[in-house]
């Protein structure tokens, strides 16, 4: 075999767990219930590394840390503490509601939740289409997995893409959300220890206290709060506002947010955002090995490899297998849960308009030979941009897609728990002012921030707030009791 032996065994191995693990759930999801969400006995921890595993994709491995050697501190602050801190408030303000309203309206996807919170079937199929730009952060994972285990495996990064995606589609089919939740608490628990050994080997260079002089000295701008000269960081605004709006506003993706499903009760959100929210500070903290690897690797190179290209010189053979199966595992966690809530989403959302009075039995078909065709535009996206990265990384490939979707839901959604009295023309508003404050200034030259899709989305939430605020001027209020 090419490449590295003990990277095949624990490949393989790995592959093979997999398939085992997701046999073993398919006995427990013959219902669409507990195909989408489990049947609600999982522990809170195990839902909460399901959860950081969720947020924690091989782009936080791989892709971000590569935006940090490029950009240095700008990235990490903007990427590292501010969309951090967004994101641990997104899940503290969002979820208990989202479980609450959703157990209460028996709903399995967050089209669903907005169609039955604001009765309106059109808005739901609305929400249920945006969804479908999950598909790019799938392409995201598919690239650089496949960047990543081509230097380990000896293949050329294609052939890789396709059994990645082989082996993720496959084990969502089988298993369901039960399966996926264990199965993610075990990848969180190695993602962990990886994190652990990627944040360690720079660590010298920090205590050393010469870290920000020697990036000075290669850059000055590389230690500046800010990048001028970058494309996503070169201001306050667009480092650190539009990074905390949009980590208030991620956790709206499906495969996130009806993590809080999974829970048997309100008493257990504690436990389960606790975990989620320190494991996700761990992970977190791999954004750091952008600053080791500039140190190790001055030169630039090419966003997407630079991190694999750091391993590749910093770790021993037997180290770097152990990395790649932690990236492994940080990737296929996401795309899992990816994979899961676009089946759920077909079946549940998109089925019953085509045919209403179908069998259950029906839709879960549906939702799976929906997910095949997924898989075969997936796999195309993803060859195309291997060779085509947009942008120079396929990062901003996935950012367009998946920052439109959580950019229309997040007003939607807000107001939809905790304002009584807002309506569906309100959400429908909220959601058409998002789209348009995205979409305007990325097709028309208005602004020198046209390429950022983290500035994108903070328009296009700002646009929804006041869509949302003026509906609910003309709206009459409550009598008082």
């Amino acid at each position: 075999m090419p490449g590295n032996p003990l990277a095949w065994v624990a490949v393989l191995a790995y592959a093979a767990i997999s398939i085992a693990l997701a046999v073993r759930g398919a006995r427990g999801s013959g219902s669409l219930v507990s195909f989408a969400v489990g049947n609600r006995d999982l522990p809170a921890p195990v839902v909460g590394l399901s959860l950081a595993a969720q947020l924690t994709s091989v782009a936080t491995f791989v892709i971000n840390p590569g935006l940090v050697h490029a950009y240095g501190v700008s990235a990490l602050l903007g990427y590292g503490v501010f969309a951090g801190l967004g994101i641990m408030t997104g899940l503290a303000l969002l979820s208990p509601r989202f479980r609450s309203q959703g157990v209460r309206v028996q709903a399995l996807t967050v089209a669903q939740w907005l169609g039955a919170r604001y009765g309106s079937p059109g808005l739901r199929l609305a929400f249920a289409v945006l969804s479908l730009g999950l598909v790019t952060f799938a392409v995201l994972i598919l690239v650089a997995l496949s960047l990543v285990l081509s230097r380990q495996l000896g293949l050329p990064p294609f052939p890789l893409v396709i059994a990645l995606a082989l082996l993720s589609f496959g084990t969502v089919l089988a298993g369901g959300a039960t399966a996926h939740a264990w199965t993610n608490a075990v990848q969180a628990t190695i993602m962990l220890g990886v994190a652990l050994v990627l944040i360690g080997a720079g660590l010298p260079s920090l205590f050393a206290g010469d870290l920000f002089a020697r990036l000075g000295a290669i850059d000055p701008a590389l230690v500046g709060a800010t990048n001028p000269g970058s494309p996503l960081f070169r201001d306050a605004f667009e480092a650190f506002f539009c990074n905390l709006v949009v980590g208030l506003a991620i956790v709206c993706q499906p495969h996130v947010l009806s993590k809080a499903l999974y829970l048997r009760d309100d008493r257990q959100m504690r436990a389960y955002l606790g975990t989620a929210i320190v494991a996700g500070m761990v992970f977190t903290g791999v954004l750091l090995t952008g600053l080791w690897a500039r140190l190790a690797m001055p030169a630039a190179a090419r966003i997407d490899g630079v991190i694999p290209a750091w391993i590749a010189t910093e770790f021993s053979p037997a180290a770097q297998v152990l990395v790649a199966i932690g990236m492994l595992c940080a990737g296929l966690s996401t795309l899992e849960g990816i994979l899961l809530a676009l089946a759920t989403i077909l079946a549940v959302d998109f089925h019953p308009r085509l045919r209403p009075d179908a069998a259950e039995g029906e839709a879960r078909r549906f939702g799976r030979l929906g997910l095949v065709a997924v898989g075969v535009v997936a796999v195309g996206l993803a060859g195309w941009q291997i060779t085509h990265p947009t942008g120079g990384t396929v990062a901003l490939f996935a950012q367009y897609g998946i920052y439109l979707l959580f950019t229309a839901s997040f007003v939607p959604l807000l107001c939809g728990m905790f304002v009584p009295r807002a309506d569906a023309t309100l959400a429908a508003l909220a959601a058409g002012a998002a789209v348009t404050g995205y979409l305007l200034p990325a097709l028309l030259p208005l602004t020198k921030y046209g390429n950022n899709p983290a500035v994108l989305a903070t328009f296009g939430i700002l646009a929804s707030v006041a869509a949302a605020g003026l509906r609910l001027a003309v709206l009459p209020r409550a009598p008082r009791a």
